[in-house]
């Protein structure tokens, strides 16, 4: 659920954050806002479904704001003040609130009105846009741990078992990016172009920025020649991924390796996070430490999932069940150290394509199938040259 909660009253927005991130039967995406303006446009480029906005400080404009808010179909709003009147309740619900919270805030009263909005947005709901579609981001604050790799293989793997258009990848390292050259794709438009229109992105338009692969993925990609850098805001970033997720079945999300707001605006929005570390003590100790940030951030193990990635097995190596016990988080997913990788980079494409029988790229598999929440299909058997050619590799 997308919320943003709206209040010129500092305590106010904290206490209600901290409420809904504690809240566990939901998945929860939420913003603050300061000002009734900044509220408004942050609650359109994230498509909010619950609006909590606080009338205390100025009754008139937040009315006002309530009737705009509620021309999204598929939003819940929830108007809270100091004091609320008989009559000041009534014009609320009159102006499209459904909900009322009363002041000071109860952790009990939050909790219901999130209940009570779920109700309200149910699948039966028809919603306006549909947003189905599962957003998959690949994050490390450290640089060098195959991040970027992972985040194409497992794309194209998603991408060679269901049909063409079904999955999408975002390069979403404004700094330094690498899946157009990481998947041999020379674009013509750019994450750059997309954000540039994020008012009026939909789904007809994006695909005016996409670059097909041979695989049938779409990818959004990002020109190392022209870095986006500070020239956006995570919530015009976060519009163009709230349209992919509307696009695509799957979209994987690759970053810049820093815990930003503009990352945490993307990890907010996903539905789940591969944090991606090596069998390397300086890859665990800040695998730890973005794990404790991310947990203070109020992401818990049903979002995050911890990838050791290039692992090998040797004397003095650390095992995974030291990297778990050290992070204090299970080690669902090891990826063992493949050079095919390496090869098939360097000719740009994947271990997914060109070597999918190896070990890495079964492993590969079995993460997608995590991912998808569902088995997937099996790969069309290979033709005769394909396999003539896997033999003299």
């Amino acid at each position: 659920m997308r919320i943003v909660v709206i209040s010129t009253q500092e305590h106010f927005r904290e206490q209600t954050q901290a409420t809904c991130l504690r809240y566990k039967d939901a998945l929860i995406t939420l913003r603050t806002a300061d000002s009734i303006g900044q509220g408004m446009e942050i609650a359109e480029q994230i498509e909010a479904e619950f609006v909590i906005l606080d009338l205390t400080h100025n009754v008139e404009a937040g009315l006002i704001a309530i009737e705009q808010l509620a021309v999204f179909k598929n939003r819940v709003i929830a108007a809270s003040c100091e004091t609320f009147t008989t009559d000041l309740m009534a014009r609320a619900i009159r102006a499209g609130a459904r909900q009322v919270i009363e002041q000071p805030v109860r952790e009990e009263d939050i909790r219901a009105n999130l209940e009570k909005a779920l109700r309200y947005l149910s699948p039966d709901t028809p919603q306006n846009p549909q947003r189905s579609g599962r957003l998959v981001v690949c994050f490390s604050s450290k640089g060098g741990v195959g991040k970027t790799t992972l985040a194409c293989n497992l794309a194209v793997t998603l991408a060679m078992r269901l049909p063409p258009g079904s999955v999408g990848i975002v390069d979403a390292n404004q700094q330094v990016p690498n899946v157009a050259p990481m998947l041999d794709l020379r674009p013509e438009r750019w994450l750059r172009d997309a954000i540039r229109e994020h008012k009026r992105l939909d789904g007809t338009m994006l695909e005016q920025f996409l670059t097909a692969h041979r695989t049938g993925l779409l990818a959004l990609a990002h020109n190392a020649d022209e870095p986006l850098e500070g020239s956006f805001t995570e919530d015009q970033l976060c519009k163009v991924l709230l349209v992919c997720k509307g696009a695509f079945r799957f979209t994987m999300i690759d970053t810049f390796p820093l815990i930003t707001s503009v990352n945490l605006a993307i990890m907010d929005l996903a539905d789940k996070i591969l944090l991606v570390t090596e069998a390397v003590v300086p890859s665990v100790r800040t695998a730890r430490h973005n794990l404790r940030l991310l947990r203070q951030a109020g992401y818990g193990p049903e979002r995050i999932e911890v990838v050791l990635n290039r692992y090998t097995s040797f004397k003095g190596n650390v095992t995974p069940a030291m990297v778990a016990e050290t992070l204090d988080w299970p080690v669902e997913s090891i990826l063992p150290y493949d050079v095919h990788t390496t090869i098939a980079a360097n000719q740009g494409r994947t271990i997914a394509e060109m070597y999918p029988d190896r070990p890495l790229s079964r492993a590969i598999v079995d993460l997608a199938v995590r991912v998808a929440g569902t088995p997937l299909p099996p790969l069309a058997p290979p033709g005769l040259m394909s396999r003539l050619t896997s033999i003299f590799r």
